[in-house]
């Protein structure tokens, strides 16, 4: 049986990203500003924000069928201490049964609270899925929704709800008038980059709210290795130690840019030696698109460096992965 590279390289991507949402989201000033602009329920504003405290979810050991929390805070309303879990979805695809993984990944956690502290009551939760993946999420945000209509009264039905942030569904303008350190974080996640090249600008504004808040250069810091992870640049290749450095930062994505487009300029004259030039673009920038989707980049990004249509791209992903499929017989 042959290896699945590309399954693997796709497997590590999506890993790379997840490790660098629970780095960014372990910082209380990055939670803090999810809570107060992105979750609109009146119980945010009673939040003692002072009392927040990140706990180890590794302590809390998730099963194989439920949905690890990724992230878990601790934080105090009147007195009386609440669990926020952070759970991150980087999915291509969208999970029907979400709301049941996570479910029972909140009541393990309570059942190991149960049994190491031999509690007789449990502090209340807030569920927060944060989605990152290319589809519009259409998945059921409560368990209830999962279950065919009965008779039973309702009040006998186990429920469990989850708050849903889908990154894909925010607005950029909205993103550019919060100003702060959720929102920089979904700017550059909800930009291609050509567009946060275009409207740097934005960014900055962004960051300079960011910049004197508490952690906020690490904050930043972290913000910059996402941008060099998203354009394949080595990580911490730029320390940041104000604003004034971000200009640098800038003509380092703009030389990454265009080095794309070269390669896929490159690629397809080389196919085209071969095959005719017009065709042998096409399949240089069809190469250039498979090995993006490998790597896990999204299709809007794909868009804009290969000038492919969505459906051109599910196409080329379609083939990408019965080939794969093919491999693994």
């Amino acid at each position: 049986m042959k290896v699945n590279r590309g399954g693997y390289i796709f497997k590590h991507m999506r890993q790379k990203h997840h490790n660098w949402f629970v780095r960014i989201f372990s910082y209380p000033t990055v939670v803090e500003d999810l809570l107060r602009s992105f979750v609109h329920e009146d119980f945010v504003k009673e939040l003692d924000f002072k009392s927040l405290k990140k706990l180890d979810p590794n302590f809390f050991p998730a099963s194989e069928s439920s949905r690890h929390a990724d992230v878990i805070y601790e934080i105090s309303s009147h007195g009386q201490p609440t669990f926020i879990y952070l759970f991150f979805e980087f999915q291509s695809t969208v999970d029907w049964f979400m709301p049941l993984r996570m479910a029972r990944y909140m009541f393990e956690f309570y059942d190991e609270l149960r049994r190491n502290r031999k509690l007789r009551f449990f502090n209340p939760p807030f569920c927060i899925l944060i989605y990152n993946g290319d589809p519009g999420w259409y998945a059921p945000e409560r368990f209830s929704e999962l279950l065919y209509k009965s008779s039973i009264p309702k009040e006998y039905i186990p429920e469990f709800r989850y708050f849903k942030i889908a990154i894909n569904e925010i607005p950029i303008r909205d993103l550019v008038k919060l100003r702060n350190a959720a929102s920089a974080v979904f700017y550059i996640e909800n930009n291609g980059p050509m567009e946060i090249n275009e409207n740097w600008d934005e960014l900055v504004s962004i960051l300079k709210e960011v910049i004197n808040k508490a952690w906020g250069k690490e904050i930043i810091q972290e913000i910059v290795n996402r941008l060099f992870q998203l354009y394949q640049i080595p990580e911490n290749s730029k320390f940041i130690a104000s604003i004034d450095g971000l200009g640098e930062v800038k003509n380092m994505l703009e030389t990454r840019a265009k080095e794309w487009e070269k390669k896929v300029l490159e690629k397809g004259f080389e196919k085209g030696s071969e095959e005719g030039l017009e065709k042998g673009i096409r399949k240089g920038i069809e190469k250039v698109a498979l090995n993006m989707i490998t790597n896990g980049e999204s299709d809007e990004k794909i868009t804009l460096y290969t000038g492919l249509s969505l459906k051109q791209i599910t196409e080329i992903r379609g083939r990408g992965k019965k080939a794969s499929e093919d491999q693994e017989c």
